[in-house]
């Protein structure tokens, strides 16, 4: 039998989708977050470099002074902001794999019940065909 011939065929078919569906949110999110911690890992390497072209400078005009710290400043606000940004992906991504693996056990419980209706509905017939065999066995016993 397919999955939609059963009694609980359709509600499985549902919850699979969803499940799928869910997962490939969460893989998209997943994709987000690497790309944003890259962003954040950029960033970090070029304040860092900024920093270290700073110390190597021994004499720096207060002009170019100015001009690098301001540049320091922005890249930290920046660096901040792409934090925070990592932060809510990260919480997204949590809470789109509670969903999942909730939709996850949902769909198993779906199936199990539809295992048990099928077994159940093999059972009846096997006691249905076992009763027919019985009544036709006492005829030809009767007819003997």
């Amino acid at each position: 039998m397919k999955i939609g011939e059963t009694r609980f065929g359709t509600l499985l078919k549902v919850r699979t989708i969803q499940e799928k569906k869910t997962q490939d949110e969460l893989t998209q999110i997943r994709t987000k977050k690497e790309e944003e911690r890259q962003t954040l890992t950029r960033l970090e390497e070029t304040r860092d470099s900024e920093i270290e072209g700073n110390d190597t400078k021994s004499k720096m005009s207060a002009k170019d002074l100015q001009t690098s710290r301001a540049f320091l400043r922005r890249i930290a606000t920046e660096i901040a902001s792409q934090q925070d940004k990592v932060g809510e992906i990260e919480a997204r991504e949590d809470a789109k794999r509670d969903e999942l693996v909730e939709r996850s056990q949902s769909r198993k419980m779906v199936e199990n019940l539809d295992e048990k209706s099928r077994a159940q509905a093999v059972r009846e017939a096997d006691r249905k065909e076992q009763r027919l065999i019985d009544v036709l066995a006492q005829r030809v016993k009767l007819e003997t």
